[in-house]
């Protein structure tokens, strides 16, 4: 992306009154971001959910942020700070945030995102958590670390940092999605684990002192600080870069809950619950989904991959015949008798995204592959003829093959990465 298309960016992400739908919606409208800063306010009213007078605002709000250099001033904090910025629709950005109604625009990144990030679980839950919730969240969050699952939360006190730390504790990755902005990482407790998923930073870092094991993340400007109401829309981050959402205690009115509600019924990922105690007023959220019959009960590893049905069952695989190591000191799943278990690092990301493929998958990845050059793009209804299957089963191999990085979209079509 040109710097200049990236500052003007930056600039909607600064205004106020724009948010993640106007700024992309106004962007598809209007061509580009430059377009959208150097649009009228009689323009910009033009454009669906904004109207004369949030136009005559935001005009007035750019104009402002222009006089002070803002821009300049951001980008200044992110050079200073090492941080990066992953653009909507560019290389880098989170292929499953793409799937929600309204991804982020931007999203400042502290440490680093890689592409195995795609195969992610959410666990949430209770800040105020008991000690059996914060234990079973540092457990889970390990074991599903541990086969190539990137654990995901809100880097708040109890359930979250607990899931954070189980990941590292394996060896595995983590993302912290912040509810304010990088400079203010909330809460500030938290400093040491922070560092420790995104690196220290700096000439440090680069020499090696600061291993980077993941991000901190945040559609924010560098200087918001955390109000209340950013939390809601951190959450829809949350269950976005997720495959499922995992929730350890949760009370029935809770953001946990919010979070697990959006990611059933908007995000339509999977949703999972752990029990707790019958009179636990911090389980009554996970009884009651578990009762209503919209999430899985969890209570190890194996029910965990089972409600991820695909991805579940491609982890398994590339656990191999020795898998990770359980609360019982028994591997995941037994070795068979007489089995070889001399073998790599479990979950190795060299052949993670080829394991279990179905044969819909391996019919589309052969069809692409056979197009006469890495530049022809082909569309879906090309595809389906090409392979014998229906539109609706191309379209959703599709989807599940860019988020495993086998295929990219490419001028109105897809290409297989060879």
């Amino acid at each position: 992306m040109l710097a200049l298309e990236r500052d003007a960016l930056l600039l909607l992400t600064l205004v106020g009154g724009m948010g993640p739908k106007r700024t992309l919606r106004s962007i598809q409208q209007l061509g580009s971001a430059q377009a959208v800063v150097g649009a009228s306010a009689q323009q910009l009213a033009q454009v669906e959910g904004i109207g004369r007078k949030v136009a005559d605002d935001v005009c007035r709000g750019l104009d402002e942020l222009r006089r002070n250099r803002a821009v300049e001033e951001e980008n200044e904090l992110l050079a200073q700070t090492g941080v990066t910025l992953a653009i909507y629709g560019q290389e880098g950005y989170p292929k499953l945030l793409t799937h929600i109604h309204d991804p982020p625009p931007l999203l400042y990144v502290k440490g680093t995102l890689k592409a195995e990030d795609s195969l992610a679980l959410a666990v949430v839950g209770s800040r105020r958590c008991s000690n059996y919730g914060r234990s079973q969240a540092d457990r889970l969050a390990g074991l599903c670390a541990g086969v190539g699952l990137t654990i995901v939360s809100g880097g708040a006190y109890g359930i979250d940092a607990a899931a954070h730390r189980g990941a590292l504790r394996n060896g595995g990755r983590t993302i912290a999605v912040m509810g304010s902005g990088l400079l203010n990482p909330y809460p500030q407790d938290h400093a040491e684990l922070y560092d420790q998923i995104a690196g220290s930073g700096g000439a440090a870092e680069e020499a090696g002192a600061g291993e980077r094991r993941g991000a901190l993340i945040s559609e924010l400007p560098m200087r918001s600080p955390p109000l209340r109401d950013n939390f809601p829309a951190r959450n829809r981050i949350i269950s976005g870069l997720s495959l499922g959402v995992l929730v350890v205690e949760a009370a029935l009115r809770s953001g946990a809950l919010i979070t697990a509600r959006l990611a059933a019924e908007e995000h339509h990922r999977e949703v999972m619950a752990l029990p707790g105690r019958v009179d636990s007023t911090t389980s009554a959220g996970c009884h009651l989904m578990i009762r209503e019959g919209w999430a899985h009960l969890a209570t190890n590893l194996e029910d965990i991959l089972a409600s991820l049905g695909e991805t579940g069952r491609m982890l398994q695989g590339a656990i191999g015949k020795k898998g990770p190591t359980g609360d019982d000191g028994q591997s995941y799943p037994p070795a068979e008798p007489g089995a070889d278990t001399e073998q790599g690092p479990v979950g190795s990301h060299a052949n993670l995204f080829e394991q279990g493929l179905t044969e819909s998958a391996r019919k589309i990845i052969a069809a692409l592959r056979a197009e006469r050059s890495a530049d022809d793009a082909t569309d879906v209804d090309d595809l389906a003829i090409a392979t014998g299957l229906p539109v609706a089963v191309v379209r959703a191999e599709l989807t599940m093959l860019e988020i495993r990085g086998l295929v990219k979209r490419q001028a109105g079509g897809f290409v297989g990465k060879r």
